[in-house]
């Protein structure tokens, strides 16, 4: 009141504070993108430019929620999702890794298909991993790529044969007869009535791809042979994965658990939309 009596008018009201985000990296395809996304509240948010770049129309989708800032508008990564887009993070880095739908290999008329290619990166494996068991990673640090790699060399689908692992090992836990030491990632028998063991994980991971081509396919093997059964198996019998049930395990159920992971892994992924 004394300030209005002197002066003849009210103050002027401060100027609302412009909240500052921190900045994070983008990457496309492993592609660095040149625009910088957001944090707010602990949420990645990208310019919506980039979503029209991903082919993705949100002109008339008001359910997305927009925010601007700094003479830019800004939409929650998460919330792309639907859209068949992958979202991954990189935590060490502060990167958000965005797989666009037409990189991604997922057909739902395809996804049980042993010979196919898989579709998620070796982040995506890691973090489905480590996100089952923390130390799992301890002794198997390269687990996720050598399955990426020996897989794609036979023309099996890595995404199948890793889940594949996680089911047989209870995501690296080894709770059965089978010891972490025995590189054995598929309880393997030795074609003498024990547990296989192999000199390394990577001729384990080679052996069960093997096995897997054994059970999916006729073609010929690429590598030289490691899987101890593989011509005991009558090849060709079980091209999707249900039907590795009664074959590979008694358990009837055996197939659908392997589908459950892969689901689980492209959810997680952000590489398949779950159901509404």
């Amino acid at each position: 009141a004394w300030s209005k009596a002197i002066t003849g008018s009210s103050p002027t009201p401060a100027e609302p504070a412009v909240p500052d985000y921190p900045t994070i990296n983008i990457e496309i395809n492993s592609g660095a993108y040149g625009e910088k996304g957001i944090i707010i509240s602990g949420n990645a948010y990208i310019p919506i430019d980039l979503a029209d770049r991903l082919g993705i129309d949100l002109s008339r989708n008001d359910e997305i929620r927009r925010v601007r800032y700094r003479g830019a508008v800004y939409v929650k990564a998460v919330d792309l999702k639907p859209f068949s887009v992958g979202i991954g993070w990189d935590a060490a880095t502060r990167t958000l890794k965005i797989t666009p739908a037409s990189a991604l290999n997922i057909c739902p008329g395809t996804i049980d298909l042993i010979m196919s290619h898989g579709s998620a990166t070796e982040y995506n494996l890691t973090t489905f991993l480590r996100t089952e068991n923390d130390k799992a990673l301890e002794s198997f640090s390269d687990l996720p790529k050598i399955y990426r790699e020996e897989a794609t060399i036979e023309g099996v689908d890595y995404d199948i044969a890793f889940c594949q692992m996680c089911v047989e090992t209870d995501f690296l836990r080894f709770p059965g007869l089978v010891r972490p030491t025995q590189n054995n990632f598929a309880q393997l028998a030795d074609g003498a009535g024990n547990l296989a063991s192999f000199s390394s994980a990577r001729i384990g991971v080679r052996a069960q791809i093997q096995h897997l081509k054994a059970y999916a396919s006729t073609e010929p093997l690429a590598r030289e042979q490691v899987d101890p059964r593989f011509d005991f198996v009558k090849r060709g019998v079980a091209p999707l994965v249900g039907q590795l049930s009664n074959l590979w395990a008694a358990d009837p159920l055996y197939g659908e658990k392997i589908m459950a992971r892969l689901e689980d892994l492209y959810r997680r992924s952000g590489l398949l939309q779950a159901p509404r």
